[in-house]
């Protein structure tokens, strides 16, 4: 990623408070909860008041804004995004408040319990609200793996534990898979590069890290093409053959799956040259390490974007021949 464009509009444009928040959600693509996250949290902007209290902002506070917003969007985070506008020796600079919460583990916790709070009384609209302030905060990829990952797995205990009911562990499951749909839907596929192809192990339903891995490769420009729950042993190596990949990877969260993940990384490791790198992580790895010693492949981490730096890693060093770009998947693969 190249250096941020300069922040010319600081100085520059009008300061006098006259936009109300509509016009500038409107002008920003920002949430008003974004908004106010920034404000409350760090003093990104001090905006005007109308005699009612009603926020007015200024064509400088929108530029601002906009500019924070590409920044965000670019992968910093909104306080490291700040820390950049604040060294900018144009115009008068916003100084953020001091936050007991920014960007630290106390933050994420907290919006870990009330997302987790909001899901166990079916209130979807609160969970939207927790999730949306977090966003603006932590950034995309923070609350995915630490937020969203972690709810889903301690929803989970919870249900195992008979302190949440299995309705409400399937609406939570169901809640958080379709954000981190709609997040992945929204990153653009590259027309080329080397194809990483990913999938759970036969017999496993557990995919929320693996699509976290796919998050994380999509965000960084990479050609991932997701498999889903149960990838077969039947016919694998075919399809490999036909979609030519750069790499496979698996996962696997339970023991019983651990056998269907190493024959997947048999089958790849006895394809014709060249054959795809074969790569493998899960959370039955991470609790028991030993079963690593039984898979023919590499072990990519115990964290989703450890994995995915990992992977972009070895991307970045391999010679794999590339993916002839406007290859799809053939309509025989089954995803269950």
């Amino acid at each position: 990623m190249g250096q941020p464009a300069p922040v010319q509009f600081r100085g520059e444009l009008d300061s006098q408070p006259i936009y109300n928040i509509k016009a500038v959600v409107e002008a920003t693509g920002l949430t008003a909860a974004t908004l106010r996250a920034w404000e409350r949290r760090y003093g990104a902007l001090t905006p005007g008041r109308t005699q009612g209290g009603y926020r007015l902002y200024s064509a400088n506070d929108i530029a601002t804004l906009q500019w924070l917003k590409q920044r965000v969007s670019e992968g910093l985070s909104i306080s490291q995004a700040l820390a950049l506008l604040s060294r900018s020796p144009k115009g008068v600079q916003p100084q953020p408040a001091v936050d007991r919460h920014a960007d630290s583990w106390q933050g994420v916790h907290e919006g870990r319990e009330a997302l987790l709070k909001a899901l166990l009384l079916f209130d979807e609209s609160r969970a939207d609200r927790v999730l949306e302030e977090a966003f603006a905060v932590f950034g995309l990829e923070s609350v995915a793996e630490h937020l969203v990952a972690p709810a889903m797995a301690q929803m989970g205990d919870l249900w195992h534990e008979g302190q949440a009911s299995t309705t409400a562990e399937h609406f939570a499951s169901n809640y958080l898979r379709r954000k981190l749909d709609t997040i992945i839907n929204a990153a653009p596929r590259p027309a080329g590069g080397g194809l990483i192809v990913l999938g759970c192990a036969p017999g496993d339903w557990h995919e929320l890290g693996l699509q976290l891995i796919h998050l994380f490769l999509r965000r960084r420009g990479l050609n991932s093409l997701y498999l889903g729950q149960n990838v077969p042993v039947a016919q694998f190596v075919e399809e490999m053959a036909r979609l030519r990949p750069m790499m496979v990877i698996i996962a696997a969260t339970l023991l019983e799956t651990v056998p269907g993940l190493a024959a997947l990384g048999e089958a790849t490791k006895a394809m014709r040259p060249p054959q795809p790198l074969f790569a493998y992580g899960g959370r039955v790895f991470n609790v028991q390490p030993a079963l690593r010693a039984g898979i023919p492949g590499i072990f990519l981490g115990e964290s989703a974007r450890a994995a995915a730096d990992y992977i972009s890693a070895l991307v970045a060093e391999t010679t794999f021949p590339k993916l002839i770009a406007d290859v799809t998947p053939p309509p025989n693969i089954r995803v269950r």
